[in-house]
């Protein structure tokens, strides 16, 4: 029993062996490769933002009145009379008391957990005339503490002159300077956090692009390996085919496609984009396949007549994979950049909220010339540019990996 059992102990080691040996070469040359591990740390950052991400920073829909067009670093804050600056520092330490609000902003929703333990004052926001009718309640004492935007402490209380406020509220005091979140990226044209936007924009993008890149290198290999394996007429066709679609400029075509195609599915976009970025990889495979196809080991599969298919798969395709994965990347990355184009056209459909999104919203509302909400658009350039980097980077280190001649030993 024992002489029988070691064989099969080695066969399930084997996998696992194999497995751990293909996962230390891939780590020994992505860590080689300075620039490479960056690329690669850079893509994990980005899988963890798109998992996680919505999870942790959910996203932000409220229209806010008193918060549009924000600038990096505001936040909710609590006001106060300057008799009580050291006593109302929180809403816990406001019980019993009353606490003002204003409607249409960011207040009504931030003191909803705390509506039993003290009495809420809500204010009309009136086009912003509430918040001078709030400030003078606190002053004479009606409510005990006010919920309160920093960009309108800035505006009512710092600096009025700017503002145009006549009012001076000069025994009012902020008690507590961090009472809400952080805008990191500051806020909207329409209130609304850009960070979550940020956090929740990229999962639909990515996703689609990578489908794009993957439906296109599919094609391509198939296609070229298919064409030099049965040459003649099936070749010249298929070349014929590729070199027509290539000659015609992609972009623009696209835009013209997707005034006849409704582009309401992540697939149909993807298929779209894949069906007129094939052709150049297509010639690039066809051309390795015809070098290939001279090897021993491919004349001596063809000779034992072991198919097609066993050809591409196993004697082909494994000799190529670093070529087809390089492209791969290169493929994901055009595929983000003509989704995003087509979005900033406004040719894509904009009811998901991703980075294209917010960059066309950005063009069509004017953010460009608001320094306060210009992050609506460097925000999402930043985090496609950031990607589109991360995967070219993470291509040098897969060249290294698969081609022994970068590397001296792993």
């Amino acid at each position: 029993m024992t002489t029988q059992a070691a064989p099969l102990v080695s066969q399930q080691r084997a996998p696992l062996s194999g497995l751990w040996t293909a996962l230390r070469i891939f780590w020994l040359g992505v860590s080689r490769n300075r620039a490479g591990f960056i690329g690669f740390l850079g893509i994990v950052f980005y899988i963890i933002v798109v998992i996680f991400g919505p999870i942790v920073v959910p996203f932000d829909n409220e229209v806010k009145l008193d918060e549009i067009a924000a600038p990096p670093g505001t936040r909710i804050q609590l006001m106060t009379r300057s008799e009580n600056v050291n006593t109302y520092t929180t809403l816990e330490s406001l019980n019993g008391k009353v606490v003002g609000v204003i409607g249409n902003t960011g207040g009504p929703k931030l003191v909803e957990p705390y509506e039993d333990t003290f009495e809420v004052e809500e204010y009309r926001w009136q086009a912003g005339r509430g918040i001078d009718r709030a400030l003078e309640e606190l002053m004479d004492g009606d409510i005990d503490a006010l919920v309160i935007f920093s960009q309108t402490v800035k505006d009512y209380i710092d600096e009025p002159e700017q503002a145009g406020n006549q009012n001076l509220y000069t025994n009012l005091a902020i008690s507590n300077p961090a009472l809400g979140p952080a805008h990191l990226l500051g806020t909207d044209t329409q209130g609304r956090d850009i960070f979550s936007h940020i956090m929740n924009g990229g999962a639909s993008l990515i996703f689609t692009a990578l489908l794009a890149g993957l439906f296109s290198t599919i094609i391509a290999f198939s296609l070229g390996a298919f064409a030099a394996l049965i040459g003649g007429v099936v070749d010249r066709t298929l070349t014929a085919i590729a070199n027509f679609v290539l000659v015609i400029p992609r972009f623009p075509l696209l835009v013209v496609l997707a005034a006849f195609v409704q582009l309401n599915n992540f697939i149909l976009l993807a298929t779209l984009i894949a069906l007129l970025s094939w052709p150049s990889l297509m010639r690039a495979v066809r051309s390795q396949v015809l070098s290939l196809r001279e090897r021993d080991y491919v004349e001596a599969a063809v000779a034992l007549d072991l198919g097609r298919w066993h050809i591409m798969t196993r004697e082909i395709l494994p000799n190529m994979i670093s070529f087809v994965a390089i492209n791969l990347i290169f493929a994901v990355t055009g595929a983000m950049y003509e989704q995003v184009g087509l979005i900033f056209l406004g040719m894509a459909p904009i009811n998901d909220y991703n980075w294209g999104v917010m960059l066309y919203f950005g063009r069509s509302r004017g953010t460009l010339f608001n320094p306060d909400s210009a992050m609506m658009v460097l925000a999402p350039v930043l985090a496609i540019a950031f990607f589109q980097v991360s995967m070219v980077m993470f291509a040098r280190a897969l060249e290294e990996i698969f081609n022994p001649r970068l590397r001296s030993s792993l």
